[in-house]
């Protein structure tokens, strides 16, 4: 068992040693409208216990914005816990509301999202995920990184140079950014250490020409493998309906990969938090964006199109890791998964985890339908 050696360790782990946490949670449907049968929603954005998630509203355009576990939106699952490893041993949803059922919920881990306030665009926008800087002989050291790229805090990076790193940073190892202004920030070696406020000193500023990129893969099995992206939009989009394609380094690190060519096509008009190409007929897709064939993960989003204009909103590019999923039949009925015994497969949650749900309605669901549920994790 990962995280244990048997299930008694794991009994033992939860009941003698304490390391057990149960997170409570409810969501509301989005207050814009009915939720279409047979259509995605991210409820990230809706109210609730966690509140709403503020996507799309801070940092650049079309430049990779962090999700972790102390943002404003996310499921709490009691924080970093390594060199343990922590497992969702059980999960639930209900809703007593009417017309709600059928219904899907969705456990994602989101790694963050690129906002796209240029939804009037055409062809390939880049995304930022790379940036040259600098960095002060100072405690703790504080880096400014090139022009149009305004790191946020908790952004995960990895550091290259050409010749030689300031000494205190070093090659293949991740550091988190506390932004400390536009385009400038300190950097810690874990969530932990970030929440902390203990950040790296340099002693000297390094030769040559130094870059910081995005790196996601510490919440991840591999670097991006199981990892997903889909759109929603946190401005209504307007009333175009272009196809939409993703450029995206995979799993393998292979970059230029493309969404394959049966694109998705965007919805008019698509409402705050609906996955923008679901629903039915033609050219919809749900919850996630299809991946080139053999394609095991994303890495990250290099380019984004749309083949027309939406004539107005903002949309977000989200990556996201699935990690389990609950079915709804019933009203008042709660959906369980048990997955210790019934499924025995224990979904990994790592340090830094955004724990959110998607929700497919399988009906019409009105506004501001109420669901609740709760985890149970345990570390070991």
């Amino acid at each position: 068992m990962a995280g244990f050696t048997s299930l008694d360790d794991l009994v033992s782990e939860m009941t003698a040693n304490g390391k057990f946490r149960r997170a409570d949670w409810n969501k509301l449907t989005h207050a814009v409208g009915t939720q279409a049968a047979g259509t995605w929603y991210a409820l990230p954005h809706s109210t609730g216990n966690p509140g709403a998630m503020t996507l799309g509203a801070v940092g650049t355009n079309l430049a990779f914005h962090p999700a972790y576990d102390r943002i404003a939106g996310a499921i709490w699952h009691g924080g970093d816990v390594s060199p343990d490893q922590k497992h969702i041993v059980n999960a639930s949803a209900f809703s007593s509301a009417a017309t709600t059922m059928p219904a899907i919920f969705m456990l994602v881990d989101m790694i963050g999202w690129y906002p796209v306030t240029s939804t009037t665009t055409t062809g390939n926008q880049a995304l930022i995920n790379s940036k040259t800087f600098t960095a002060t002989a100072a405690t703790p050291t504080v880096l400014t990184f090139a022009a149009t790229w305004d790191v946020q805090t908790g952004t995960p990076i990895r550091l290259t140079t050409t010749t030689t790193l300031p000494a205190g940073l070093s090659l293949a190892t991740t550091y988190y950014v506390n932004r400390t202004g536009a385009g400038t920030g300190n950097v810690a070696t874990s969530y932990a250490n970030l929440a902390a406020g203990t950040y790296v000193a340099c002693s000297d500023t390094g030769t040559g020409v130094h870059t910081a990129t995005l790196y996601i893969g510490d919440r991840q099995p591999s670097h991006g493998a199981g990892v997903q992206a889909f759109l929603t939009p946190s401005v209504a989009l307007g009333a175009g309906v272009p196809n939409i394609q993703l450029t995206y380094t995979d799993a393998s690190g292979n970059t230029g990969n493309t969404t394959p060519t049966t694109l998705p096509i965007s919805n008019a008009t698509a409402p705050i938090g609906q996955i923008e190409y679901s629903g039915t007929g033609a050219g919809k897709f749900g919850p996630f964006v299809p991946l080139a064939a053999g394609d095991a993960g994303i890495r990250l989003v290099e380019q984004f199109s749309y083949s027309a204009t939406h004539t107005s909103g903002t949309t977000n590019v989200v990556l996201a890791r699935p990690l389990l999923t609950l079915p709804m039949t019933t009203i008042g009925v709660a959906a369980e998964r048990d997955l210790v015994n019934q499924l025995p497969r224990m979904p990994r949650v790592y340090d830094g985890a955004c724990l959110t749900w998607l929700m497919y309605a399988g009906a019409a669901t009105p506004v501001a339908s109420a669901f609740y549920g709760h985890l149970d994790l345990a570390w070991g």
